[in-house]
């Protein structure tokens, strides 16, 4: 037996590793019946969010990472995006309208819908889409959580303190 140099081997879906974060301060939750969840793959927008907020521009690369997983809009998903400029009305209303055409083009879906966002205005966006567009499906968003293209989440249910909830992110990682 001879002692590899390399510690983590990859098989043909790939080697992982996870952290765990806790996520409070300002989510949102559609139904209460929703947690706990488990395996939702991460579609990631890869576009940086500035202060000219392009609606085609989000559905546009939403849909292109998805397709390169392999995943229908309409599936169990957590869409990712860093939001690092003001939260005015105006840019989060944008970003809903790009969230609602990509994923509930009709105004509903089946499956759960979680946005992770990497900056601090989950509930306001998790409001606007639910309450103010009408989004027919259970709806969770948390802030404070940074992922990645090929993560894949597991969301605990609320803990003490009310309304912080554990997040375990897995990463896929490929040699």
């Amino acid at each position: 037996m001879i002692e590899p140099a390399e510690r983590v081997h990859a098989t043909v879906i790939g080697a992982s590793q996870f952290t765990v974060q806790v996520s409070g301060k300002t989510i949102y939750l559609s139904h209460n019946d929703v947690l706990p969840v488990y395996n939702i793959p991460v579609v990631d927008l890869g576009l940086e969010l500035s202060n000219e907020i392009d609606e085609d521009a989000i559905v546009g690369a939403f849909s292109r990472n998805a397709d390169i997983l392999d995943l229908a809009p309409d599936a169990k998903i957590a869409l990712a995006f860093t939001f690092s400029t003001e939260p005015d009305y105006p840019r989060l209303a944008t970003i809903a309208r790009s969230i609602m055409r990509f994923a509930a083009p009709a105004g509903r879906r089946d499956e759960l819908l979680v946005l992770m966002i990497d900056g601090d205005i989950g509930r306001s966006l998790g409001r606007i889409l639910h309450e103010e567009f009408g989004l027919k499906s259970k709806l969770l968003s948390i802030d404070g959580v940074k992922l990645q293209q090929l993560d894949f989440v597991d969301i605990g249910e609320l803990i003490d303190p009310p309304g912080v909830v554990p997040v375990v992110i897995k990463s896929l990682l490929f040699k």
